[in-house]
């Protein structure tokens, strides 16, 4: 039987932990496009969230649910959050300039994947967070191209997040919200 890590979860494709399994990472973001997930373990350490084609979401505090048929019927999104966080800002960067490779042109590669920034339990629960912004040339002198902040929110009511621009923020980016969770920010110029 397939033993999970304190800050991990892990998902089976059948009841009672058979089949699989899938190991989540804490602090990890996972899309799925499978209904054929239904048990999971949830490291000590761990809280699992887990979003379904319809937009419905379950949290899955530290412990084994042998049977989670009938909570998600199709999984499309996972965040493996610390237990002491409330949710998790995904970011990925992505870039519109020609001649630059994508893998060149930002520290996390451009068009990579999601990084999650896990947000602790705020007080109030509803407090904006703010991210600041800085994008730089990787070349000597490492001049910065793009400066400015974003606000993330997240609303319990429907465990969505959402952002606010202020006039603070750099001309050349743009920012789009991709799902529940995601976003991509993307440098139009230098």
């Amino acid at each position: 039987m397939s033993t999970v890590g304190d800050k991990d979860g892990m998902f089976f494709e059948q009841k009672n932990f058979e089949g699989g399994p899938w190991l989540i990472k804490g602090g990890g973001r996972y899309n799925f496009y499978s209904n054929g997930l239904r048990s999971i373990k949830v490291g000590k350490l761990c809280k699992i969230k887990a979003w379904d084609n319809f937009g419905t979401m379950k949290s899955y505090t530290p412990g084994e649910y042998p049977d989670i048929t009938y909570d998600l019927r199709d999984i499309k999104l996972v965040q493996a959050l610390d237990v002491d966080c409330d949710y998790s800002v995904d970011i990925k960067f992505n870039h519109k300039i020609n001649g630059i490779p994508a893998d060149d042109a930002v520290e996390i590669a451009s068009g990579a994947n999601y990084t999650s920034v896990q947000i602790p339990q705020l007080n109030p629960p509803d407090a904006e967070i703010v991210c600041q912004v800085s994008i730089r040339e990787t070349a000597w002198p490492g001049q910065t191209v793009a400066n400015g902040s974003i606000y993330f929110k997240y609303d319990s009511s429907n465990n969505t997040i959402s952002y606010r621009k202020t006039e603070g923020w750099p001309n050349n980016c743009e920012i789009v919200q991709d799902d529940v969770t995601g976003f991509t920010i993307t440098l139009n110029s230098i």
